[in-house]
């Protein structure tokens, strides 16, 4: 290389070019991001607070976590409300890879997700959905065999979170005991379809969210066991506004999962973005919940003039030891499948017991 004569000696030439050659270095951007592409899926809308918690809670975490250190970037594609899978289609989209990450409701697996449905054979527990999440988590951890159902349609639970803060009945008309339910039709998801026929009430299976207003208004059913949030959102209370509320409870069996092969092809770093967000998912799904029965309460009220009947507690006695001890049922299939099932609802009515739940039947001990 030559340089022009500048009249300058050699020691400072060298310096010249060095000052010249530090502006460009500066000039030069950081290395770029590695594109990750994510697709989320699942049936049901934003208005579920599970779905509501992955585009508000979920994915912001992960990007806020990954930009720390701006090596990755996610591309986020959504399929919700049917785009891509339709509601009870989640666990398979997840499985062929529709989705790499779901939120699957569990109500509506109660075979191939026979684990998580606990809840729904111990009603009259608890109303407390933090709890319940708590419970569902700490079995999760407890119980290898919970994760190795869903592994089974290749994909691993992230995160679990409720998917109702206090399951009640809206019907059409007026009800205040557990005898005006007799002959009745009620939508039910079919997990809790006992509790319905158990006082003598049919149970008509409820197939997903899109299709209850219709279903209520045309009198497929006269009311629905459902939560008071998705009563609101989707305007329920509109052609059922009365409530009765048993204090069947909490239910927390919504899952964030991700699909296998997908979770295997993602770097450490944005693996563990993930698995962290996950908290953040729980966390804003049951408080988006709560906060909608709250909402809904008062949408349902002021707008459509719901009425509210809360059962005694006599009466929510006689109702829960009106059904068939479903729990230990359950445990039995569980145990038959070479599963923990007694083991299990053992360790979540102790759970229960020992964080002070209105425990109304000690499903695990008669």
């Amino acid at each position: 290389m030559t340089f022009l004569n500048t009249g300058l000696p050699a020691k400072y030439i060298g310096l010249a070019a060095a000052a010249i050659a530090l502006p460009a270095l500066a000039a030069m951007p950081a290395a770029a991001a590695k594109r990750i592409n994510l697709t989320v899926i699942s049936g049901n809308t934003h208005h579920y607070a599970p779905v509501g918690a992955a585009i508000k809670a979920f994915m912001p975490k992960v990007d806020e976590i990954l930009a720390k250190t701006g090596n990755y970037k996610v591309s986020w594609i959504t399929g919700f409300g049917g785009q891509i899978v339709k509601v009870r289609g989640e666990l398979e989209g997840v499985q062929t890879g529709l989705g790499d990450i779901g939120v699957v409701p569990g109500p509506f697996h109660p075979s191939k997700l026979s684990l998580y449905q606990i809840g729904y054979v111990t009603p009259f527990t608890s109303v407390d959905i933090k709890t319940t999440t708590a419970a569902m988590t700490h079995l999760l951890g407890e119980y290898p065999a919970m994760g190795k159902q869903a592994q089974r349609f290749n994909q691993s639970v992230l995160a679990l979170a409720g998917t109702a803060e206090n399951y009640a009945i809206w019907t059409r008309k007026k009800i205040s005991r557990v005898e005006d339910l007799k002959g009745m039709k009620i939508g039910a998801v079919g997990t809790n379809a006992a509790w319905v026929s158990s006082v003598g009430g049919v149970p008509v299976i409820l197939k997903g969210l899109a299709t209850v207003y219709s279903s209520l208004k045309t009198g497929v059913y006269e009311g629905s066991v459902l939560w008071q949030q998705v009563m609101a959102a989707f305007k329920f209370c509109e052609v059922t506004p009365h409530q009765l509320d048993p204090g069947f409870g909490a239910i927390s069996n919504a899952l964030l999962t991700v699909n296998m092969d997908s979770w295997k092809k993602m770097p450490a770093e944005v693996q563990a973005a993930v698995k962290t967000a996950s908290a953040s998912w729980t966390a804003g799904s049951d408080g988006a919940t709560l906060g909608g029965a709250n909402w809904g309460k008062g949408v349902c009220t002021e707008k459509f003039g719901q009425t509210t009947t809360a059962l005694s507690a006599d009466q929510r006695r006689k109702w829960a030891f009106a059904m068939p001890n479903t729990a230990q049922a359950w445990a039995e299939r569980q145990d038959k499948a070479g599963l923990p099932g007694t083991k299990m609802l053992s360790s979540f009515m102790d759970y229960m017991r020992a964080n002070k739940q209105v425990v109304v039947r000690n499903w695990d001990k008669e």
